[in-house]
Order: C-alpha cells, then sequence, then structure tokens
C-alpha cells in the first residue's frame, strides 16, 4: 500500500502504510527467527521448528530488496522493452516522502543470508522440504525459495531435483508434491501438471524484474562478509511505534 500511495504522490498515506509495515516486519523478524538466529520458525512459540520462506521471492520480484541501495525499485522499474509496453508508474521527482530508516531492503539481508544456509544445511537427496514437519516438499515453493539464496545453495537444490526427474520411477507428469527421501513418491495425494508448477520458471522470470537488476540486488548473498547486516540482534519493536 505504501508503494502504490508513493506511485501517485499521496505522500501521507505512503507514510502512514511505511510505518505500518516496517514496524511489524521488525516484530516478525523479532518473533520468527529462532532463538539461536540461525533459521525462521514454523510457528513463533514452536522453538524446534524450522521452515521455508517462500514468500521472500515476492520480496524481491516486487524489488523491496534494492530499497537503500543504487538500484532502487523506482528507477529500475522504469524501463520498457518497447514502445508498445506499458511503463510502471513512478512517483515524481517532487514526491518529499523518504524511507524512515537507512535499513537496506524491507527484509532485512541478514533473514535472506540464514535462509540461505539453513536450506543446504536441511536439504534432503531429492530437495528442499517444505518445513520441519515432514520431509515431502512443494516443489513450486520450492524453486521459490532456492532463487532467492545464494548461487551455490541454488544449484544444490537444482541438482536434487534433477536427481529426483533422473532416478524416480514415475512415468507421470511433473509433480509438485513429492518427498525428499525414500522412493521419492507422493504423500498419499497424487499432484501432477498443476498450474501451479509455474513456480519452476522462478529463476527465469527474476532475470527479467526490477529491470534487469532483482538477480544482482541478492549478490550479498555470496559475499563471505556480515557488513551489509547493519540490524544487529533481532528485537521486537514497542507497540508504541505503530502511528494509527
Amino acid at each position: 500500500m505504501s508503494q502504490i500511495a508513493e506511485a501517485i504522490d499521496n505522500v501521507e498515506d505512503a507514510k502512514y502504510y511505511k510505518n505500518i509495515s516496517e514496524t511489524y516486519v521488525a516484530k516478525w523478524e523479532g518473533y520468527g527467527i529462532s532463538r539461536d538466529g540461525s533459521h525462521a520458525l514454523l510457528a513463533y512459540h514452536w522453538y524446534g521448528s524450522w521452515t521455508t520462506l517462500y514468500n521472500l521471492y515476492a520480496d524481491t520480484l516486487l524489488c523491496f530488496h534494492l530499497h537503500g541501495t543504487s538500484s532502487s525499485s523506482s528507477s529500475s522499474a522504469s524501463h520498457a522493452h518497447g514502445n508498445n509496453e506499458q511503463k510502471p508508474i513512478t512517483p515524481s521527482e517532487s514526491n518529499p516522502h523518504q524511507p524512515s530508516s537507512k535499513k537496506t531492503g524491507f527484509v532485512s539481508r541478514k533473514v535472506y543470508k540464514i535462509q540461505s544456509s539453513w536450506y543446504s544445511a536441511v536439504r534432503q537427496t531429492y530437495g528442499l522440504p517444505l518445513d520441519s514437519r515432514h520431509l515431502y516438499t512443494k516443489s513450486d515453493w520450492e524453486f521459490f525459495a532456492a532463487a532467492v539464496t545464494s548461487k551455490p545453495v541454488r544449484s544444490e537444490i537444482l541438482q536434487s531435483v534433477a536427481k529426483w526427474v533422473n532416478e524416480t520411477t514415475t512415468d507421470r507428469p511433473f509433480t509438485d508434491l513429492y518427498e525428499t527421501e525414500g522412493t521419492g513418491g507422493w504423500p498419499g495425494a497424487h499432484f501432477m501438471a498443476r498450474p501451479v508448477t509455474g513456480g519452476h520458471f522462478a529463476f527465469l522470470t527474476l532475470d527479467k524484474a526490477c529491470g534487469g537488476k532483482a538477480m544482482g540486488g541478492l549478490s550479498f548473498l555470496d559475499d563471505d562478509d556480515d557488513d551489509d547486516d547493519e540490524e544487529g540482534d533481532w528485537e521486537v519493536g514497542d507497540d508504541e511505534d505503530v502511528e494509527l
């Protein structure tokens, strides 16, 4: 909502919704990350759980991960491939609204980094399980999650899926639900060739997103240093931070 308001130069609404969203995402980062800071939880009080954050893909696809960088979404989104294509609306240069913090991205880079490392640690023979409850995966969400990891982790997950395709015995269309261990079969339901398998093209979509800068904006995932983790320790913001 903040971005929509900003695009039409509605400064007050942009500030209002940006304040709410930034405060809430900070609270989520405080509640939703494990106590040792190594991964996201499936449920806030289920301390032994973990989950894939496949919606980080949407954060990247919408260019929110570029905020606060030299490749901001407003500048990168204005390109067009041809004269007949519609250009996205962008705020005017006179718009006085500025981000309320110096934080890079909407969801902190630290979240991207810990999840990338965690996926590598919990990857199974045939891919990345959906979460800690089962060893099955949803291949569309698996590709969404893999698309926003470091290059080595992306390759690991893709190789595991390729191994599933090459080694398992099914002769049916590509499924979006399968076991990542054992025979790689179906966990009950037989999902085949459903429209959601469009998620398998997640990598290709990011190549074009944000004026072609989306993937480049994830280069920090391949850096060894933590200089871009300016947020420090996970903290839960106070309720008073939200101005309603």
